[in-house]
């Protein structure tokens, strides 16, 4: 009874809208989302109409506001930076989202090394969502709810925390989406959320129980990152290597610890510890959007033992965000799948901002 009052096997935020099937409609893919704005490195679009290559017969547009214009092929290159849409036309199909590349005037990093090659056992960790804000006067029964759950390391090391501070718009560690119906709340794995418990304890435990149940089972992937830092400029090239045969999707969401923002208390607990003013784990930027949720980009279908990758990029504002120490600066990774009309966390990485992070097999 306890664990049916505390757990919701349906998430509440706008992580798990419905979206339309890849092998169903008109779309576009890319083979890399990340250039280099050098003039020689190139993307090649491709596309598809229900799951059939169509690329030979279909029209591609470069997007500039309202304007689109023609392109004479699939393949673009550009030696200035910066973010460039692409529509396309096939027939009397158009697509309705444009898809983006960007270009930078930095080095792409090399994939992390695989030390297994030929290892699909990997470490698997749930993702934790909470949603939370400087403002909300009951979140800090959440937060205490999730330092009871994880005073213990073997806790620790089952899950990866981001803080979503949706709350209100006053806070220092503000991100408007991706938001929730109500706060406090936390999801585990985008799929099965917590809301507010009088009593932090019992939600620790529940938390924890939960925890086990999810990562007790064999991780469907692996994920492994490689980051390179110049200038302000975050590029994190991911790799996924499935255990099992998938249709996957991956994002990643950059957080910055350590900052300071006076937290709202109706619960008399930030009055006898400080520590609640200090906020670790916020999400900076949720890199994962796509067609009105944030579970991810697709990556395709992968058979078990394949590897795919995709490059994100952050440009790490310093300054707005009183940054004093890039060693506050880290990411998260995550794998989902489609589960019913939602998505759920099927692996989850926590990455340094500055050195490689190599698949972990079991």
């Amino acid at each position: 009874m306890l664990l049916m009052s505390a757990l919701m096997l349906v998430s509440c935020e706008e992580t798990t809208g419905d979206d339309v099937s890849m092998d169903a409609g008109f779309f576009i893919s890319l083979d890399k989302n990340v250039i280099s704005s050098d003039g020689e490195d190139f993307v090649t679009l491709k596309a598809t109409l229900d799951g059939a290559d169509v690329t030979s017969g279909t029209t591609f547009y470069l997007v500039d506001g309202k304007n689109l214009t023609p392109m004479t092929s699939n393949v673009f290159s550009t030696d200035k930076a910066g973010d460039y849409s692409f529509k396309a036309a096939h027939l009397t199909f158009y697509t309705e989202e444009a898809v983006v590349v960007t270009a930078i005037n930095a080095a792409i990093p090399a994939p992390a090394v695989d030390p297994m090659p030929s290892n699909t056992s990997f470490v698997h960790r749930s993702f934790l969502n909470q949603y939370t804000g400087t403002g909300c006067p009951y979140c800090p029964g959440m937060k205490r709810a999730l330092k009871e759950a994880f005073k213990d390391e073997e806790t620790e090391g089952m899950a990866v925390l981001a803080t979503v501070h949706s709350y209100g718009a006053g806070d220092p560690a503000y991100i408007a989406a991706p938001r929730a119906s109500s706060y406090p709340y936390l999801d585990i794995d985008m799929s099965a959320g917590f809301t507010y418990d009088m009593d932090p304890f019992a939600t620790g435990n529940v938390l924890k129980t939960a925890l086990q149940e999810r990562t007790s089972q064999p991780a469907k992937v692996g994920i492994s990152a490689n980051p390179s830092y110049k200038d302000e400029l975050l590029v994190v090239r991911v790799a996924v290597k499935a255990a099992v045969d998938g249709d996957y999707r991956l994002g990643v969401w950059f957080l910055q610890d350590s900052i300071y923002g006076q937290q709202a208390d109706k619960l008399g607990i930030v009055a006898a510890d400080n520590s609640y003013n200090y906020h670790d784990d916020c999400v900076r930027k949720a890199d994962s959007r796509y067609q009105n949720n944030y579970a991810g980009y697709p990556i395709g279908t992968l058979k078990a033992g394949e590897t795919v990758e995709r490059t994100f990029v952050l440009k790490v504002e310093t300054t707005d965000w009183k940054l004093k120490d890039m060693s506050d600066i880290h990411f998260a990774a995550f794998v989902t799948e489609r589960v019913g009309n939602g998505f759920n966390v099927l692996n989850v990485v926590d990455c340094k901002y500055n050195e490689p992070t190599p698949f972990e097999y079991k």
